[in-house]
């Protein structure tokens, strides 16, 4: 049996624990009930805790749009292809520049860690993305932010914090340094391969400046980019005269709905990734 005091405690903190889990649920519950009641209601601020007066209309105005489905595919095109090779990229230079015994791989580091204090700027990268022949391209998203030297400094770390001896027991067997990498290291570097994928899968997903900036054909936008255009071009006559009453005021409701829409596939993810998701962003920090 628990003291009192113990049983105490624990039940406060649960009570405390579930008001604060309540307050981070409630924003995006807020824009979901906005986004699924009716645009006037919403414009006059009837809303509370549950929708009123049900209503699509904010999605069908997203939906609607004809240039929809292609932008969604190429937002999924952009964020599995991206986070697939940021992610081997960032396994296989880390693996490396993780011993200390291999040649320069300090130099190499502290060069990778350079870039994350100086960079170009925005014209010398247009420039480069320019003369590789990838502007109006979705290559364009992909490849130049495809290396995080943030996630490639944790990844190292982790990989630090392996034993060497997983390792010289594997080369005593025959591996050599890939098979290592591949049937030793990456086995038990999941909670940090998850971690780094869902935040590479996040940045490939929400990209917009890249996509505004390297990319002006209709057919290459990204959903983020559409979203945007959707909203600026609310006010047209086409769309006044599709929405009728609920013109003026259907603005607030699409802007939540495009938020539910913008987030709710990427957040499909997580309970995925979750049981390696806390572990993978500290245990990279115990050594190294």
């Amino acid at each position: 049996m628990k003291p009192q005091k113990g049983r105490l405690f624990e039940a406060v903190n649960g009570v405390l624990l579930g008001l604060l889990a309540l307050l981070m649920i409630f924003p995006f519950w807020n824009v979901l009930v906005t986004s699924l009641s009716s645009p006037h209601l919403v414009f006059e601020g009837q809303l509370l805790l549950w929708p009123k007066g049900w209503s699509t209309i904010a999605y069908d105005t997203v939906f609607k749009n004809q240039q929809f489905i292609q932008t969604f595919k190429n937002t999924i095109f952009v964020t599995v292809i991206g986070t697939a090779l940021s992610m081997l990229l960032t396994t296989t230079l880390a693996y490396p520049l993780s011993k200390k015994s291999v040649h320069g791989s300090t130099v190499m580091l502290f060069i990778a860690f350079f870039t994350m204090l100086f960079s170009g700027g925005i014209i010398p990268s247009y420039l480069l993305v320019k003369e590789l022949h990838m502007l109006n391209t979705l290559w364009a998203l992909i490849v130049p932010s495809a290396l995080s030297v943030f996630n490639l400094m944790i990844m190292v770390s982790f990989f630090r914090s392996v034993p060497a001896e997983l390792e010289e027991s594997a080369k005593m067997d025959g591996c050599n340094d890939i098979g290592v990498l591949a049937r030793i290291i990456v086995p038990i570097s999941l909670p940090v391969i998850a971690t780094l994928t869902l935040f590479y899968a996040v940045s490939k997903w929400n990209i917009f400046f890249q996509a505004v900036m390297y990319n002006s054909a209709v057919d290459k936008m990204t959903l983020q980019v559409l979203l945007r255009q959707i909203l600026v071009q609310m006010t047209n006559e086409a769309v006044d005269a599709a929405m009728s009453g609920d013109a003026p005021r259907i603005g607030v409701s699409v802007k939540m709905a495009m938020i539910v829409i913008a987030t709710v596939p990427i957040l499909l993810i997580y309970p995925f990734l979750q049981k390696y998701f806390a572990k993978g962003t500290m245990i990279g920090s115990i050594k190294g």
